[in-house]
């Protein structure tokens, strides 16, 4: 868990589940949203670039601010096909996400940047961009038994309609292939060997 000495953790955002992740792990870590403005998802094969580069701006907004920090900036898209699904605005708008996602498989992309202080008398940061992806299946539920989830979960606080963290709204996963924690909201694996170097 040891990450640059004496230097101030950092996690640029507001996510439970990204800050549940380090906490587990043992680190100590303030939590800074960088509240970007974060333009459109774009439509097309190559989103894994889109979350990153948001992951890049809030990363460099905050470390910016904080420039003896080691700033974690982090960015998740749920993505069917081509396009980056997001939260639904109402109950009728979640059911129908959840009956579109349900008996087929899509893909959690999860981004993370690590800006490290700046090396003494060089004046440059080191800069880490990690991404990393997972594959979810959602059951295929009839529409009384999506309208009946939808109604007891936070449905319009998740993309997608649903979040593994939670265990309620885990129920409708049929299966995941790759890392939980890329599914909750962290690259992990990848960002805990980042954070373990000297």
């Amino acid at each position: 868990m040891r990450q640059q000495k004496n230097a101030p953790l950092i996690l640029a955002s507001r996510s439970a589940g990204r800050a549940a992740l380090l906490r587990a792990a043992g680190y100590r870590f303030r939590q800074l949203p960088a509240d970007v403005e974060e333009p459109k998802a774009p439509h097309g094969a190559h989103l894994e670039r889109y979350v990153l580069a948001l992951a890049v701006l809030k990363a460099r907004t905050v470390a910016a601010r904080h420039p003896r920090a080691v700033v974690i900036g982090a960015d998740t898209a749920l993505i069917l096909g081509r396009e980056v699904v997001g939260k639904p605005g109402d109950l009728r708008e979640a059911a129908r996400m959840l009956r579109r996602l349900g008996g087929r498989t899509h893909r959690i992309s999860s981004a993370a940047c690590v800006i490290f202080p700046a090396v003494p008398g060089s004046g440059r940061r080191r800069v880490v961009k990690l991404v990393d992806t997972a594959f979810v299946r959602l059951r295929r539920w009839p529409d009384a038994t999506i309208r009946r989830f939808a109604a007891l979960t936070r449905p319009l606080a998740w993309a997608g309609a649903y979040a593994v963290q939670d265990p309620l709204s885990a129920a409708i996963v049929e299966s995941i292939r790759g890392d939980l924690a890329t599914v909750v909201g962290l690259p992990f694996k990848k960002l805990g060997r980042v954070l373990s170097r000297p």
